[in-house]
């Protein structure tokens, strides 16, 4: 089982665990991490979620998970790295660019510049059916396209794209 930390509407932790899956109450939150993994030429990580996968399965999205119990979002970005494609990062490497607050969650959203290599790469399978690499605006494209993502989640990201010169003219 796992277990998440529930936060009040300031993201400050509210003392409360639950239970992975556990309906949260009105004015109390969860806490997720989405990670922008990419290389010097530019290039993002995407991944394919399993298609086993009770939300969102089978489709491309960047390397994320819920913060468990007892971790901070750094910590949290760290391990799903290492569980989802076999990637080890350090704190230094995740920039925090902005905390989106949702209905029920936040989610904090970091880039990484890493050098990597898909070949590399070790999947999960559970959670991961395949990787590939694309640039700023087609990945732009992909989460604009997610029903769940709002507008000040992707003006965070494509206004750190642009701060690192990730948007290709």
């Amino acid at each position: 089982m796992e277990y998440l930390d529930l936060y009040d509407e300031n993201a400050k932790k509210t003392g409360r665990v639950i239970v992975r899956g556990t309906p949260i109450r009105q004015g109390e939150y969860s806490m997720s991490v989405h990670l922008y993994i990419y290389n010097a030429n530019g290039d993002f990580l995407l991944q394919k979620r399993s298609k086993n996968k009770k939300s969102l399965p089978g489709i491309w999205s960047v390397t994320c998970g819920a913060v468990s119990s007892g971790e901070d979002s750094i910590q949290a970005g760290i391990r799903e790295a290492k569980e989802e494609v076999g990637l080890d990062l350090s704190e230094e490497m995740l920039e925090f660019v902005a905390r989106i607050k949702r209905r029920r969650s936040f989610i904090d959203i970091y880039f990484v510049k890493a050098e990597f290599s898909i070949e590399e790469c070790t999947l999960q399978k559970e959670e991961v059916e395949e990787i590939r690499l694309c640039k700023g605006k087609e990945l732009l494209g992909i989460i604009g396209s997610s029903e769940r993502v709002n507008g000040s989640y992707s003006a965070a990201v494509s206004s750190a794209m642009r701060k690192r010169g990730l948007l290709e003219k």
